[in-house]
């Protein structure tokens, strides 16, 4: 495994956790008792929570150490960095080999979080298997990788007896483990080109293709119909035909020998080769090429 013994791996992953800081003491064990480890505390409790804080670093080291080689969770991770940089709430922040994402208001104060106060178990990341569950549940409302993110955020803050933050990696995977399992129990039709990825029901992607093409269309009337280069009927021809080319190129079982002529000519009556060459091709595919690229960033966020 990674060309090493296993006992060198075990060390490697640890290692971290007995650093010194500059005043010689044992800054992520300092952390990660939050000051709760009072001599009350029994050796058999300290032992426990011990071999959690080990068990979660060998973990953590681990998926660091393979998500290279795995294309479809370096996606999800792309995504949910993507969708945290977006928000105020959240931060990224390196622990050791691992980066974490945590909740604002989680470093150095995670029992003043609201309605939690003198609650909240500092160090103590929740269980993968926990927050895969109650993903899972929220997986059919949350469209994307933010919306999903929102959920797994919300989650962390109701529940005290665990930290208000999250190993980046390890949120990705459960992420990616909550859609594939319900996509488990979903009936889907069409080709599936990447096997490891989820896969959307075609009435899903048709829903992005109308979401996407009515923003464009939105967008850009000012400069096509505002300015005169083009009449309101034949604009939303433009919109129609792109929609019948982006489900042809997009929603199974597509058609991909259809020309952008034959797209157009289906909502513009009569109209010829040269005519479309002529007077529609720069307009036309200027705006599938904006539409198509905005859909392609928006599937691949979602899956």
């Amino acid at each position: 495994m990674l060309g090493e013994d296993v006992g060198d791996l075990a060390m490697d992953a640890i290692a971290g956790l007995f650093e010194r800081d500059d005043h010689g003491r044992f800054s992520e064990l300092r952390r990660y008792f939050g000051g709760q480890a009072s001599p009350d505390h029994s050796e058999e409790e300290l032992i426990r929570d011990l071999r959690r804080l080990v068990q979660s670093t060998v973990t953590d080291w681990l998926f660091e150490a393979y998500r290279a080689a795995d294309r479809s969770l370096s996606n999800q991770l792309r995504a949910l960095k993507r969708a945290a940089g977006q928000r105020e709430d959240v931060y990224l922040q390196r622990r050791g080999a691992a980066q974490w994402i945590e909740c604002v208001g989680q470093k150095g104060s995670s029992g003043r979080e609201e309605g939690t106060s003198q609650k909240r178990r500092p160090g103590r990341p929740m269980p993968l298997k926990v927050l895969e569950a109650h993903l899972t549940g929220e997986v059919a409302e949350a469209s994307s990788t933010g919306d999903l993110l929102e959920r797994a955020i919300e989650t962390l803050r109701a529940h005290p007896d665990y930290e208000a933050a999250y190993p980046l990696t390890r949120l990705a995977q459960a992420m990616r483990s909550a859609r594939a399992r319900v996509q488990s129990v979903t009936e889907h039709s069409g080709p599936v080109s990447h096997p490891d990825r989820p896969v959307l029901r075609p009435e899903e992607t048709r829903r992005y293709i109308q979401n996407i093409l009515s923003k464009v269309r939105a967008e850009k009337r000012s400069t096509y119909v505002g300015q005169g280069k083009v009449d309101e009927t034949t604009y939303s021809a433009y919109f129609e035909a792109l929609q019948d080319r982006l489900e042809a190129r997009f929603v199974p079982p597509g058609d991909p020998e259809m020309t952008h002529h034959e797209a157009l000519m289906e909502h513009l009556s009569g109209l010829t080769k040269e005519t479309y060459r002529d007077e529609h091709r720069a307009r036309f595919e200027y705006l599938e090429q904006q539409a198509r690229e905005a859909l392609i960033t928006r599937l691949q966020d979602v899956i």
